[in-house]
Parts: structure tokens; sequence; C-alpha cells
């Protein structure tokens, strides 16, 4: 009884230093609406200049199922910059009045890899679509809302996304 106490006491301390992410799509592979080779994600900088990323991969950790490996290219004031990164996807929410309608959200974080210039991206992702749509390769409408500190420690908010907002102040992330 003693060696089992300590056991599930041992157990316990480890469980409790982990956050459990509780996700629901964690057996579906999500990459392909994520990735947009042939297209940019389209947004904006400090709500003025032109902004835009592309994924050339985007896969799933097989070790965390709701994380997502990714690489890609921005492009800003027509230079072009390599970046890799992360997407952790934590929440599904229904769509009030519809049927179908979700929004799953996560966090992203990218660091451009580049000499000089370079930044890293944090922010959160949202993706608003339908439950049929989820589990094939079709997109939603997919947004990504952040900020971009640059080395020298000046940090600028931006948002991209697969189809244009007229005002991204009124777009809930979570």
């Amino acid at each position: 009884m003693k060696y089992f106490l300590i056991l599930f006491l041992g157990i316990s301390i480890v469980l409790s230093g982990q956050v459990q992410n509780t996700f629901p799509y964690k057996n579906l592979d999500l990459s392909d609406q994520l990735l947009n080779k042939d297209t940019f994600y389209e947004g904006q900088v400090n709500k003025d200049e032109v902004y835009k990323i592309k994924f050339e991969s985007v896969k799933k950790d097989l070790q965390k199922p709701e994380r997502y490996l990714v690489i890609g290219v921005t492009e800003f004031k027509e230079k072009l910059k390599k970046f890799e990164g992360e997407i952790i996807f934590k929440e599904k929410f229904r769509v009030r009045d519809s049927v179908d309608g979700i929004l799953l959200f996560g966090d992203f974080n990218f660091k451009e890899k580049t000499d000089q210039d370079s930044g890293i991206f944090k922010g959160k992702i949202r993706i608003q679509t339908d439950e049929t749509l989820v589990k094939s390769s079709t997109a939603g409408n997919v947004t990504f809302k952040g900020a971009l500190e640059k080395e020298d420690g000046e940090i600028d908010q931006l948002w991209f996304g697969n189809f244009f907002h007229n005002d991204i102040d009124k777009v809930i992330f979570r």
C-alpha cells in the first residue's frame, strides 16, 4: 500500500506539471486547410502596409497532434523572407445560429530565417468553417492576428488571412 501511494503521488506530480490540450480534432490532419502553396495569405502591418505570407510546407506533429510545423515565405515591401514555426490548435466552438458552423482557435509562432531585419511573429489563429469541411481538404476562412517583433525591439501589429477583413478589430480571437 505504501508503494502504491508513493507511485500515485509521483504520477500526480508529473501530470500536474503538464497542461493537457483538449483540441477535439487531433485525429484529423488540418495541413491541407492551412497550406496555400499557390497563393499568399494577405493582410496588413500596422493597419496600413500590405503584408503577405505563404506556407510552403505544413506538417502535423505526430507526437503532439494539435501542433503543426510550418515553413514558408513572407513578402513585405517587395522583399521575400523565409520563416519556420508552429501552429498549435487549442479550442473548437460552435458558431451561433449555424447548424454546421464551427470556429477553431490556436496560437502561432514563426521566426524569420534571414541575416538582417528578421523578426518573430506571435499571435492567434482562427478558422471559421463548417464541420463537414474540417474533414476535407477545403479551407474555410483562415485568419492570423498578432505581433511582429523585430530585432531592434520594435513591435508591429499584423494580421493576414485568406480573405479581406474590413475591420480586423471586430474579429474575435481566443
